[in-house]
């Protein structure tokens, strides 16, 4: 007889892959930072939402994983309605699942893919990388959306303030459990039995 908790536990966990919009022109900030934890929620067995951007660490992250390969149907792009329009057939082409959030804003599609997920893989610029990498235009003090996802994961305000060394400590599955529901819900809305 399996228990409740051997069942929980036999679902796949969902990782949501956030990071910044631009990776450098080699992508090495993704290779240094994200494909080493992707590799690991691939041998697991994961399975992985992420954004639309065209740029930066969603893009890249996407075409790691089709690369890989990976079977598009453990992949969902999360969009707006207006992302949808623009973007949604060149996702579907590719075979992944693409799921339009309700709202307009990035903000909105954001709290979708942490409540769609049970954990992180994400890294936040340091304000030295965030200074060298970009130049005048470096804005002390912005918290970034990778920064929010992280937050809004631990039900913590926007404008509390954690240090980036405490954000970029690395996560594991277990250590930001979200309840099972989430990868149920996800599962129905996309017509799989769990």
């Amino acid at each position: 007889m399996i228990t409740a908790a051997a069942a929980a536990t036999a679902q796949p966990e969902i990782a949501f892959i956030s990071g910044p919009i631009d990776t450098g022109l080699d992508k090495s900030y993704f290779h240094i930072h994200y494909v080493p934890r992707i590799q690991q929620a691939l041998e697991r067995g994961d399975h992985f939402v992420i954004g639309p951007i065209p740029t930066g660490v969603d893009a890249d992250a996407l075409a790691y994983l089709l690369a890989y390969p990976v079977s598009p149907t453990r992949i969902a792009i999360f969009v707006t309605a207006a992302e949808q329009e623009m973007w949604g057939a060149h996702f579907r082409a590719s075979g992944v699942h693409v799921h339009v959030v309700d709202g307009q804003m990035s903000s909105e599609r954001d709290a979708a893919l942490t409540h769609s997920s049970t954990y992180d893989i994400l890294r936040v610029r340091t304000r030295k990388e965030a200074k060298a990498f970009y130049g005048k235009f470096f804005r002390d003090g912005h918290v970034t959306n990778t920064e929010r996802n992280w937050k809004r994961r631990r039900g913590m305000a926007e404008d509390e303030i954690v240090g980036l060394d405490t954000i970029n400590q690395l996560d594991s599955p277990t250590d930001s459990r979200k309840p099972q529901s989430a990868w149920r819900s996800w599962a129905a809305a996309w017509g799989r039995r769990c």
